[in-house]
């Protein structure tokens, strides 16, 4: 022992006596809600290949993956910044890319760049389906995350609910570089409508597709938001129903689940890792400045040239479930 000192990395927590006997409560509880949905659950290990950690082929989230050397085979093993991709690649392990699957999770993950709000070591928690992914799939694992969430002892969640189709299909058209669609999408999350403007008029982009955009950054709120939505579809002609047929099912559904929840509707919502390909979701709740959770659908993998594993599912970090269930303001927030 170098040094009698007790240093702790800043960002890094601790759970003492007390609250790690309450943290494992808290745990078995969240166990008790993946049976009570049917979710089979697995432990990944904290650090993994690159194939497993890095196969959703995410850019964002292999930027957040932390690369060491192992030194037995002198190649380089991931510390995983996010689970999904593992079960991900369990799934494919387990099923082939035939039939459902339900999969749960819990266990630690490292961000070296976390966000304002967030910590480095998050206890990540969440549930995936793979297979055939309908409007009674989503609003399953929204309900088992709302369980979830309300063992934070708070009376109210809202839950966000946004479908990546509409941004993503104008953003395919303006058929811009990458360096330029990185920076449109900043502005995007940013609801910058005069920078979007002169991004627009910059780069020379059709007007039409200007008015799109900015309409549906105006299209936030609560659910009755949707019927603007329908008027939007049927003014730009857009080829939309079937995603707008799912995001208002999903939404009537969950809406005052369990007296507690409350959906508010966002289009141009981008934040997350990119994997993410259409219906997505958000939860939050008083006195935490971040979601408390967060998912939607996703490609999981190819089966074959022709066919894709399809995936929805969501995340949330244990501590900040556990902090506010004691009262306790995070230090994160």
């Amino acid at each position: 022992m170098k040094s009698k000192n007790f240093f702790i990395p800043d960002g890094v927590e601790y759970f003492m006596p007390e609250d790690a006997v309450k943290f494992e409560k808290l745990k078995s509880k969240i166990l008790n809600i993946y049976s009570k949905y049917k979710y089979q659950y697995i432990i990944p290990p904290i650090f993994d290949s690159l194939d497993n950690l890095l196969n959703l082929k995410s850019t964002d989230l292999d930027s957040e993956t932390t690369f060491v050397l192992d030194k037995s085979s002198r190649s380089e093993v991931g510390i995983r910044a996010d689970i999904t991709p593992q079960i991900s690649r369990i799934d494919y392990q387990v099923s082939k890319g035939k039939g459902n699957t339900r999969f749960s999770y819990m266990g630690d993950i490292l961000r070296l760049s976390p966000g304002p709000f967030d910590r480095l070591n998050p206890y990540q928690t969440g549930a995936e389906y793979f297979g055939k992914i309908s409007q009674s799939v989503d609003i399953e694992i929204i309900k088992l995350m709302i369980d979830i969430i309300s063992l934070s002892k708070q009376k109210k969640i809202i839950i966000e609910l946004g479908d990546l189709s509409f941004v993503n299909n104008l953003l395919n058209e303006l058929e811009l570089i990458p360096e330029d669609k990185a920076i449109l999408i900043d502005l995007i999350n940013f609801k910058s409508k005069l920078e979007i403007n002169d991004f627009f008029k910059k780069n020379k982009l059709n007007n039409k597709k200007l008015v799109l955009l900015i309409e549906l950054l105006n299209l936030s709120g609560d659910i009755n938001v949707l019927k603007e939505l329908k008027i939007l579809i049927k003014s730009f002609k857009l080829k939309l129903s079937k995603e707008f047929n799912d995001l208002t099912s999903i939404a009537k559904a969950i809406n005052k689940f369990r007296g507690i929840s409350e959906v508010q509707i966002d289009l141009c919502e981008l934040h997350g890792f990119n994997y993410q390909s259409s219906l997505i979701y958000a939860a939050f709740v008083p006195h935490l400045r971040k979601e408390a959770a967060r998912g939607g659908r996703y490609n999981a993998y190819n089966i074959n040239s022709k066919n894709i594993r399809l995936a929805t599912g969501f995340s949330l970090d244990i501590k900040d479930i556990f902090n506010l269930s004691l009262g306790r303001r995070d230090i994160h927030v």
